[in-house]
């Protein structure tokens, strides 16, 4: 009686493709393989391998040759060794050989395994290699998640010499952790309500963090020492802005003014009364010479930094709160967003609405400019941060990297990254690529 070949014979026929076998090889094969389910699994890994290599993009492909089974084999003959035996030596009972045949299955399993492995590793290699090419294997990439905050991440401020993140959050705390290694490096808890506003000092020695329970209060982000309390508002506090020269702090509130103090004494310099609601959002004119506040009133406003004169901007209609502002570097425009879902750029020189970005479906919550001026980044209910061409309002990049509303943002100092808050409770640092 006519037995089937043993496995090994095909293996390695197996592993050339059928077109390239001869018509003899092909008819013994197919016979082969009706009654050979080990053998059937192996040519259906390899087909599934040829699919999945086929399927990449051409732009990057690249010949790949099929790996053989038995390479020492074939080594060993090339060298005049003697190959490896094809079949096992005669054995003298059945335990013997059911216990080769047990052997012989497993390690064709582990081959089988091996090949779908050998798959997916390719397959990540080419596409790799396909972001690389493109040039865009770092836009949008989180490159550190920080999760320890534990609640919502409500504020967000990026040291000026590029090392450090600070965080506010919901749970009264904010931390100051390593931007390349998330490592923590200070925990400040002296707050008894949630944290809603962050701002480092120029010199980076000093940070300001703004409370739900009416303070701000500056402390060193290397020690946790609180320097000064500032108690004089009389609601939350829900934006901060320090002046470029490092000597006072504007801060917003929900008792409608915007306060001027000296950032170490305490001593209040301003109070600006010109809301009629809370005002969410405030930013200092880089020349240290103008105020940008904006509130649910519907108001962004310019004040005068010493004097306190008032210079309106622009009014958006009563149903549009405005809860973020940025002022760009040369100090020529000013950004704003809010319930409206857009950002609204405005000329600081001539009072005169420039650009309107649309893409967002959902409130902005947060806003900043790039260290160079070419681009706006904002943060939204819609879970998405979008980077804009400053000059053209055209979408840069979408970055979809939450799972919640964006509550703040900011730019790394040499603008390669973007530092986000989010309710889903994480902070994420990410590239931009542009």
């Amino acid at each position: 009686m006519h037995s089937q070949p043993p496995c090994s014979i095909w293996e390695e026929k197996l592993a050339l493709r059928h077109s390239d076998l001869s018509p003899a090889d092909q008819d013994a094969l197919d016979k082969h393989l009706t009654g050979c389910q080990d053998c059937r699994m192996l040519r259906d890994n390899y087909r599934q391998m040829d699919e999945a290599l086929n399927a990449l993009p051409r732009a990057t492909m690249k010949p790949f040759p099929r790996l053989l089974v038995q390479p020492q084999a074939r080594e060993g003959e090339n060298k005049g060794e003697p190959p490896l035996p094809t079949q096992p030596p005669a054995a003298a009972g059945s335990r013997q050989r059911h216990g080769h045949k047990h052997t012989k299955l497993s390690n064709r399993r582990q081959m089988v395994l091996s090949t779908t492995l050998m798959i997916g590793m390719v397959a990540i290699l080419v596409l790799g290699l396909l972001n690389i090419l493109t040039g865009n294997h770092t836009s949008g990439t989180a490159q550190l998640t920080f999760r320890l905050q534990n609640d919502y991440v409500s504020a967000i401020a990026w040291s000026p010499d590029g090392q450090f993140v600070a965080t506010g959050s919901w749970n009264h705390s904010v931390m100051i952790w390593d931007a390349h290694t998330g490592a923590v490096i200070t925990t400040y808890k002296d707050h008894s309500e949630p944290v809603d506003a962050l701002a480092w000092s120029p010199n980076g020695q000093f940070i300001a963090s703004g409370s739900w329970d009416h303070t701000v209060r500056v402390w060193q982000p290397s020690t946790g020492r609180t320097v000064q309390v500032y108690t004089g508002h009389n609601s939350e506090v829900s934006s901060l802005a320090w002046s470029p020269n490092g000597q006072f702090i504007a801060s917003g509130s929900w008792d409608h003014t915007v306060q001027v103090w000296q950032a170490f004494t305490g001593r209040t310099v301003q109070v600006y009364t010109g809301h009629q609601e809370f005002v969410d959002a405030v930013a200092w004119s880089p020349d240290g010479t103008e105020i940008a506040s904006g509130g649910r009133d519907s108001k962004v406003m310019i004040w005068n930094a010493s004097s306190g004169i008032t210079r309106l901007i622009y009014t958006y209609t009563i149903s549009d709160p405005v809860d973020a502002l940025a002022w760009s570097p040369d100090g020529k425009e000013i950004a704003f967003g809010g319930r409206n879902s857009q950002v609204q750029v405005y000329s600081t020189r001539i009072e005169k609405l420039l650009l309107v970005y649309r893409g967002h479906t959902q409130d902005i919550d947060a806003l900043a400019w790039s260290p160079n001026g070419k681009y706006v980044a904002s943060g939204s209910w819609d879970h998405t941060v979008r980077i804009w061409d400053a000059k053209s309002g055209a979408t840069a990049f979408i970055y979809e990297g939450h799972t919640d509303l964006v509550d703040a943002l900011t730019w790394s100092p040499d603008g390669k990254q973007i530092a986000s808050g989010s309710w889903d409770r994480t902070a994420q640092i990410w590239s931009t690529g542009l």
